[in-house]
């Protein structure tokens, strides 16, 4: 009877595969245009390698064939997949995932999301990659969105009908396709989230409107900026999100935000104790979590 029971334990260990998956803006990879600096790779590959994330959405990757020669060399048994578009800056978005746990069934870019634009212009698309897990042939979606930037009327109006075209979006492809598990994940420039404005309304109803949850809801932060003033203190903020279906949840799990977000407890710091992540990386964070 035990033998029995412990086999049992052990079919259900193996057959749920524990994923983890994240998010990380890398700012304008490899070189930062606006500021003249140059993505520090050492570091990147070093907090990359770190991650051991399954799947991870990036955003902000100008220079996408450099981006695919490091991922090559650097992260060995990882893939990319990323868009064709950027948007009026180039920011092309995607996914760096382990090709040894899940395998990418197909990858598309959803240039509604630029709403007045196309490829070159207007805002980024849309990523959609769906994967399955190769242990279990789970099938999921994954999403990047990097949305409009800004906290004027104009930057939230545009926010909101882009949150309603990834809600259809979602909604079609469960329709069509009969998977059901999704995660959604990026830089969702939620300027207003920590202080509960506009922002995080949005997103709340846009959450509760899918069914899905946010597992970075409890962060603290997970980018800092200037501040609005030339104090040399930079301030946290909440931008990026992962949010998923219950189908991926665990009871416990919640989103961690490392880099200089977890070297200094996301506390108000000098760009000095934010340190070599913050001033050559990007001034976000990765995010990752465990899901099922």
């Amino acid at each position: 009877m035990k033998s029995t029971l412990a086999f049992v334990i052990l079919l259900t260990s193996v057959s749920v595969k524990a994923l983890t998956i994240g998010a990380y803006n890398i700012r304008n990879f490899d070189y930062d245009e606006r500021y003249r600096i140059s993505t520090d790779k050492v570091e990147l590959s070093t907090m990359l390698n770190n991650l051991k994330a399954d799947v991870l959405s990036v955003e902000e990757i100008a220079n996408t064939p450099e981006f695919q020669n490091f991922i090559s060399s650097k992260m060995p048994g990882y893939k990319a997949s990323i868009s064709e578009c950027g948007g009026e800056h180039g920011q092309h978005l995607g996914f760096i995932y382990n090709s040894e746990t899940v395998e990418l069934l197909s990858f598309n870019e959803d240039l509604s999301l630029s709403i007045e634009g196309g490829c070159d212009s207007g805002s980024r698309p849309l990523a959609i990659g769906l994967f399955q897990v190769k242990t279990t042939k789970q099938k999921f979606y994954g999403m990047t969105a990097h949305l409009k930037s800004g906290s004027d009327s104009q930057a939230l109006n545009k926010r909101a009908k882009q949150f309603e075209l990834i809600k259809n979006i979602i909604k079609d492809l469960k329709e069509k396709t009969g998977v059901i598990d999704f995660y959604l994940a990026g830089d969702l420039n939620t300027t207003e989230y920590l202080s509960r404005g506009t922002d995080y309304k949005m997103l709340t109803k846009f959450v509760s409107d899918l069914g899905m949850i946010d597992l970075a809801s409890d962060l603290k932060c997970s980018a800092y900026w200037w501040g609005g003033s030339d104090d040399n203190i930079e301030d946290p903020t909440l931008l990026d999100h992962v949010i998923v279906t219950p189908g991926l949840r665990t009871n416990s799990n919640k989103a961690v935000a490392s880099g200089h977000c977890q070297k200094v407890s996301c506390r108000q710091s000098s760009v000095t104790d934010l340190g070599i992540s913050y001033e050559s990386v990007s001034d976000h964070c990765p995010l990752t979590v465990t899901v099922q």
